[in-house]
């Protein structure tokens, strides 16, 4: 029933029937009947109901069951208009990826594995084992930051990043229509990024434990699991053999660990200081009043580094959208929207160079 789509996108994207009533110029009476069946909306409303509840025409009328989609985050923004807006932005993109892909016939089904645990409840030894097990299956390497973006994508990790200020993080959502996704923060330094990316991968890992009780689903991660996160992010970036050989030649003869050595692991490992100092802590055993002590002056004697800008979307997104658009499966507007590019930034993107008549053409005639 179209007006339960209504309802359900509406209320999915945390809108009052108030907000979408200003929004289309109609009473509120009048949404309610809208959502009710009692009234058929305008075309032009449904195109302007789509755009608000970052939803694709299509689905007012699919057959797909209403499923909410879960968004799990790290650090929700204080302001929750704000969290609501990226929220639905953050869901949008999951929506338009797998658009794409059903577009083009080429959907790539997650091969993302599901953690277990073998003791009933999951603990902190699950998770550094966990970290362990990732970082020998992904062939991370000594420096696992450097390479875990390339590494998600070719598991079908769909990672996106969106300009949150300063006082949100990251988030993820995992689910049979969407796949995995996770949510990042433009406006973070790439070292927490890194962290935050393999943060959210441990919540996509152990999706299945956490989040589904009986008939409920829990999108609010309790302090236990947040934590276990960090200690499987702290294991997975800073993995024990490279990192404690790399420790150990700057402490060898018996010198003292510096700040500059700490600071210099953690451009090395591309985590954040902090991250290398609780690193050590947890494998030398310090009791927390030296690691509060020792994280004081890591931060009190920042060096400064070079952080690297992070594009909005996926590599693969962007060749699937200009595929589509080559193909003739969408329009340039469509292109431009899914890009999240203005016109005439699209344009020097989606235009194929003059030499080029057919991109998707084979490389070579067949053979008679």
């Amino acid at each position: 029933m179209l007006g339960e789509r209504i309802r359900f996108a509406r209320e999915t994207a945390g809108l009052r029937q108030s907000d979408v009533a200003e929004k289309l110029g109609i009473s509120e009476s009048g949404i309610s009947e809208i959502e009710s069946g009692k009234r058929e909306p305008k075309a032009a409303h449904l195109s302007v109901l789509a755009g608000l509840f970052h939803r694709s025409i299509d689905f007012f009328f699919s057959d797909e069951p209403l499923r909410p989609d879960y968004v799990l985050w790290r650090c929700r923004p204080e302001d929750e208009e704000q969290a609501r807006r990226l929220q639905r932005e953050f869901l949008q993109l999951c929506e338009d990826y797998r658009t794409l892909e059903e577009l083009l016939g080429c959907p790539k089904p997650l091969s993302l594995p599901e953690a277990h645990s073998t003791k009933g409840q999951y603990d902190y030894e699950d998770a550094e084992n966990l970290a362990l097990d990732v970082w020998m299956k992904f062939r991370l390497g000594d420096t696992p930051a450097e390479v875990l973006p390339r590494v998600l994508e070719e598991y079908n990790v769909r990672v996106f990043a969106l300009e949150m200020g300063d006082k949100a993080s990251a988030s993820c959502t995992r689910s049979e229509r969407l796949g995995a996704c996770i949510l990042l923060n433009m406006n973070s330094k790439t070292w927490r990024r890194n962290f935050d990316m393999a943060h959210e991968l441990f919540h996509l890992l152990t999706w299945g434990i956490f989040r589904t009780f009986g008939d409920e689903v829990s999108n609010v991660a309790s302090a236990m699991e947040e934590s276990m996160a960090n200690v499987f992010a702290s294991r997975l970036l800073l993995p024990e053999v490279p990192f404690c050989q790399r420790l150990h030649g700057t402490t060898a003869g018996g010198n003292p660990l510096m700040v500059s050595d700490v600071h210099e692991l953690a451009r090395e490992f591309n985590v954040s200081a902090e991250a290398v100092v609780y690193r050590v802590a947890g494998l030398s055993r310090w009791p927390k009043e030296r690691t509060a002590e020792a994280v004081e002056r890591t931060r009190a004697c920042y060096p400064g580094r070079e952080s690297h800008p992070i594009s909005c979307l996926p590599e693969r997104y962007v060749v699937l959208t200009e595929r589509a658009y080559r193909q003739g499966l969408i329009s340039f507007a469509q292109a431009a929207k899914y890009l999240r590019m203005g016109f005439k930034k699209a344009q020097s993107i989606l235009e194929p160079p003059e030499d080029v008549t057919n991109l998707d053409s084979p490389l070579e005639t067949a053979h008679r």
